[in-house]
């Protein structure tokens, strides 16, 4: 495990974008989503019985749709075996991410036990309306919830606390760095420009979902490739730790530009990892739109900024 830290806290009264940054993030999420409830996962659609009969509904929806529409369904989705009751709780679990099937799958006729069938139907429109007004969906990012103050609220909204707080820390330590670097304003709008490309990258790589992306990941990972391209003579602390052993743990000076591959190599394999549609639960797609912004805002800064001749500083 390696992990930057930098050398002393005490100057981040030096970066008040910074600490605004941090204490924005936890004052919406204490506001708004500490304490939401949800009944959305008591849904009987989510249940395993529930998911089988979804697959299977929606097996029967893939049939009838054109060439067209079923070739941008994933690689994986045409090897589904509708014998296979496992492969067709997974394909539920697929089609309940698919937004034209959430939006009418209702109206539709199916073959099969017309009473289970009409007791599904109810159950799903319970469903959708159950999801659609959960507070990370409103909040969110999704095909089907992209309106103009989307990309930004999803910017600042967090799933829990595990997940606000592993951001925030990053957010702490690379913040300071790039509004040292290049003051408040910019690092303003390279956060939100990253979003914004990271909101892209995701929309792109999941064009028909409807499970909403939320957190700065992406904005963080815009201002993490943007100091790293843009000061390559720091030198940044890193805490790594093998083991307990005495020699196994300490701190590291590394470059910065190395900071990038060490985030970047696991988003990428992450992201190619992951069958198309069933996604982890991270971004992966949004923080390399994040990295892709912020690496072209560093070349624009540094084509813009006389170099320096100066031994390269350590943080």
């Amino acid at each position: 495990m390696i992990l930057p830290c930098p050398e002393d806290f005490r100057d981040y009264t030096r970066f008040p974008l910074t600490i605004t940054l941090v204490v924005l993030n936890i004052f919406i999420f204490v506001l708004i989503f500490s304490g939401a409830s949800s009944t959305i996962s008591s849904s009987s659609v989510l249940q395993r019985d529930g998911l089988t009969l979804t697959g299977r509904l929606y097996y029967q929806y893939l049939q009838n749709l054109s060439s067209e529409a079923l070739y941008e369904k994933p690689a994986w989705v045409h090897e589904i075996k509708s014998q296979n009751i496992e492969q067709m709780g997974v394909l539920g679990a697929y089609a309940l991410r698919d937004a034209r099937f959430l939006a009418s799958a209702e109206t539709l006729s199916y073959k099969g036990d017309d009473v289970q069938i009409a007791h599904w139907k109810t159950d799903f429109v319970e469903f959708r309306k159950k999801y659609q007004e959960q507070l990370l969906y409103r909040f969110g990012l999704s095909s089907s919830e992209k309106g103009p103050f989307a990309w930004l609220t999803y910017q600042f909204s967090h799933s829990n606390w595990i997940h606000l707080l592993s951001n925030l820390a990053f957010l702490a330590l690379i913040g300071v760095a790039v509004e040292g670097l290049v003051g408040s304003g910019a690092l303003l709008f390279i956060y939100v420009l990253g979003g914004i490309a990271g909101g892209a990258g995701f929309l792109f790589s999941d064009s028909h979902g409807t499970v909403p992306m939320v957190g700065a990941s992406a904005s963080i990972s815009a201002l993490l490739a943007f100091y790293c391209v843009a000061e390559t003579r720091i030198r940044v602390r890193f805490l790594y730790f093998v083991s307990p052993m005495p020699g196994q743990y300490g701190a590291i000076y590394l470059p910065t530009l190395l900071i990038v591959p060490l985030f970047l190599v696991v988003d990428l394999a992450n992201l190619w990892a992951t069958p198309e549609g069933l996604g982890s639960g991270v971004a992966y797609a949004a923080h390399l739109g994040g990295t892709l912004i912020g690496a072209l805002a560093a070349f624009a800064y540094r084509w813009k900024t006389p170099s320096s001749s100066s031994p390269a500083p350590q943080i």
